[in-house]
């Protein structure tokens, strides 16, 4: 019996032994993770992005609409966007910019909008618009805002369409680019 259980040892060691080796007998790569768009599941954030940026959807956060003409997004009349902090910005402080573009059939109805930007429950800015077209929305962040990885940036509007029977979306502006630099 003792022969047995010995000869029973010495062959599941033997076994474990070359599973072993044969199991790790070369380098292995960890496979991306791609969700059902084919984009990495998980990719790093950016302090900088086009709203048409494949990994783009992540960092924006809340009120952001689909994509259109493969560049721009409307958005609601709140909205939010998570940014990378960049290098330095924590001691030097930066720039937050949004590309954007005032609709005329928005501003034809509401007369104005004044677009804010905040961190934190802070405000940083306000800004008014009176004539349709491209405009870049620019706010100086002050370092302290800006001590961790990333910081979300809140926008908010004074005026937007809200949905209506021929589009179920409510209407604010349309967001083209977002981003901080360093200063």
């Amino acid at each position: 019996m003792t022969k047995l259980f010995t000869t029973r040892r010495t062959l599941v060691a033997a076994l474990s032994s070359i599973l072993l080796l044969a199991g790790c007998s070369g380098k292995h790569e960890t496979p991306e993770v791609r969700n059902d768009e084919g984009t990495a599941a998980n990719p790093p954030l950016s302090s900088s992005l086009k709203v048409s940026d494949a990994n783009a959807k992540q960092q924006l956060v809340k009120g952001f609409s689909a994509l259109e003409s493969g560049s721009w997004r409307w958005t609601n009349g709140n909205f939010s966007a998570l940014l990378k902090t960049p290098p330095g910005a924590a001691q030097k402080g930066a720039t937050l910019t949004l590309a954007l573009v005032i609709s005329e059939a928005v501003l034809k109805q509401v007369h104005s909008q004044s677009l804010t930007a905040s961190i934190g429950g802070k405000e940083l800015k306000t800004e008014k618009y009176l004539d349709p077209g491209g405009h870049t929305f620019s706010a100086d962040v002050p370092a302290a805002m800006l001590s961790g990885d990333t910081v979300s940036v809140d926008f908010s509007l004074d005026n937007s369409l809200p949905p209506s029977p021929s589009d179920r979306r409510e209407l604010g502006l349309i967001a083209t680019a977002v981003g901080l630099e360093t200063n």
